[in-house]
């Protein structure tokens, strides 16, 4: 599922941003981008600028934002969610690279056997790469971490 609304986030909320990936949403951030950057990025692609900085907001240009009240990346989560009416979903739940926001695609296990550990190889059959920055990922203990962080913070996957 392909999700039409687009963000970008500042570097005030850089765990949002990862949050934001790892429910599927299509979420730019870069620790090193400034103000005017961010701002010719989101006019050109259309994105959201998610932002706790109200300099940022009252400059001419930004039109699509929202800004984000609180430091917890909980309560930042559920505000965007709340906001734009999201419906996060198994679907898309970790479909985007963790680091670079680009899809990941199904990659066959013989294909990863040189670049992961052994471990890893012998106990997990399925594997997701990223074609633009390489990254493997697999279902492991961390899928399950993931998931029971955001039902600790009321985050609900639908399917």
């Amino acid at each position: 599922m392909i999700l039409s609304i687009k963000f970008i986030a500042d570097d005030m909320v850089g765990k949002l941003a990862r949050y934001m990936r790892i429910l599927g949403y299509d979420t730019v951030y870069s620790r090193d981008i400034d103000d005017s950057h961010l701002i010719d990025i989101a006019l050109l692609e259309e994105r959201v600028i998610l932002t706790r900085d109200t300099a940022l907001i009252n400059k001419t240009l930004v039109k699509k934002y929202l800004l984000i009240d609180s430091d917890n990346p909980a309560d930042q989560l559920y505000q965007v969610i709340k906001h734009f009416d999201l419906h996060p979903g198994r679907s898309q739940f970790l479909s985007l690279c963790l680091e670079c926001n680009c899809a990941l695609v199904p990659i066959d296990k013989l294909e990863v056997k040189s670049q992961i550990w052994p471990y890893v190889y012998d106990n997990h059959d399925s594997f997701k790469i990223c074609r633009s920055c390489k990254r493997i990922f697999w279902q492991g203990d961390h899928v399950r971490a993931m998931q029971d962080r955001l039902a600790s913070w009321n985050i609900v996957l639908r399917d």
